[in-house]
């Protein structure tokens, strides 16, 4: 959860970003007794890397933000899947959100990008989870 606080007229920059990083707007209103104005929203820690520097920057410096974690969601996707062609520089379809993850992450933590179960799992185990996942 991210919560802004800016001057008013900061409040359609913030919506842009908030958006342009799949992020949710849940409350947006005027604080109380002052100029300013407040609004919160959910944010995917994926999409949180450079947040408030980006925000920064399309408001001048005038909006700050505080990110706390909120909660848990299931990634929709199959991080498995190497159909899936990620595109430099453009956020992912939906159902691609899973395989977008786990490569970021593992790019990230200069891993390679190829995950094998094998390697974890020996035959029992693998062949144990495979009839799972078809039975699902």
């Amino acid at each position: 959860m991210v919560e802004i606080i800016s001057p008013p007229d900061c409040v359609s920059s913030i919506e842009t970003v908030f958006h342009r990083r799949r992020g949710n707007i849940i409350h947006d209103f005027p604080k109380p007794g002052t100029p300013l104005h407040v609004t919160k929203g959910l944010l995917p820690v994926l999409d949180s890397y450079g947040f408030e520097t980006d925000l920064r920057s399309h408001t001048q410096g005038l909006a700050f933000c505080l990110s706390v974690f909120d909660h848990y969601q299931i990634v929709p996707g199959d991080p498995l899947d190497k159909d899936v062609q990620l595109l430099p520089l453009e956020p992912s379809p939906q159902q691609h959100l899973a395989r977008e993850l786990l490569i970021k992450t593992r790019r990230r933590k200069g891993l390679s990008e190829d995950v094998n179960l094998s390697k974890h799992f020996n035959d029992e185990q693998l062949l144990n989870l495979m009839s799972h996942m078809s039975t699902n």
